[in-house]
C-alpha cells in the first residue's frame, strides 16, 4: 500500500481533469469526496489524509480556505467569481504554465471519474445524491470529521455489522454487572 497523496496536488488534478477550470465550490467539494470514494473502492490505502467534513449541502474539504490559500499563495490556482445568473460563484483555474506532478494511474482514474460524476450534474442532484447516499454524512453532525469509507458498505452488510456489534456491546455490558 502506498503513501497517501497530498492533498493539494489532488486538488489540482481534480481542475486538470475539468479541463484547467471548475466553476462551483459544490463541485469541487464533491469531486475531492467522490475522487476518496472511487480511489478507495478500486485501491487498498487512501487518496489523501486530508479530512472530509459535514456541511450542510454534503461532504467538503475541511478548512478548504487553508488548502485552496495554499495553493494561490504558490502561484498554481486562481480563485476567480463568475456569475450564475444573479449570483457569483468561485472558478477554479489553473495558473498556466505550472508544471503538475504525475500522480499515479489510479489515482488519476479516480479523480477522473468523480470529475466526469460531478460535471455532468447540476450542484442541486449532487447535493441530493450524497444525502440519500451518504451514510457518513447522514450520521454525523455538522463540520464533524466524516468516515467516508463507510459509505462504500453495502446497505445489507453494514446492517448486519451494526447488528452484530450491538449484540456483542449488550454481552460486554452483561459482562461487567
Amino acid at each position: 500500500m502506498r503513501a497517501a497523496l497530498d492533498a493539494h496536488d489532488v486538488v489540482l488534478e481534480i481542475v486538470r481533469q475539468a479541463g484547467g477550470e471548475l466553476t462551483g465550490k459544490s463541485r469541487l467539494f464533491k469531486a475531492f469526496y467522490l475522487a476518496h470514494l472511487f480511489y478507495a473502492d478500486a485501491e487498498p490505502g487512501y487518496l489523501t489524509d486530508w479530512p472530509i467534513v459535514r456541511m450542510p449541502n454534503g461532504p467538503g474539504i475541511d478548512a478548504s480556505d487553508v488548502l485552496l490559500g495554499d495553493l494561490q499563495a504558490r502561484g498554481l490556482l486562481r480563485v476567480d467569481t463568475v456569475p450564475i445568473g444573479p449570483y457569483r460563484a468561485a472558478a477554479y483555474k489553473l495558473v498556466e504554465k505550472v508544471a503538475l506532478p504525475e500522480l499515479p494511474e489510479a489515482a488519476t482514474k479516480a479523480i477522473r471519474e468523480a470529475v466526469e460524476f460531478v460535471k455532468s450534474r447540476s450542484a442541486a442532484e449532487i447535493t441530493e445524491l450524497t444525502h440519500e447516499y451518504s451514510r457518513s454524512w447522514a450520521e454525523a453532525r455538522d463540520g464533524q470529521e466524516l468516515n467516508i469509507y463507510l459509505d462504500l458498505i453495502p446497505d445489507d452488510k453494514y446492517e448486519r455489522r451494526r447488528l452484530d456489534l450491538q449484540a456483542l456491546d449488550r454481552r460486554v455490558l452483561a459482562a461487567f454487572k
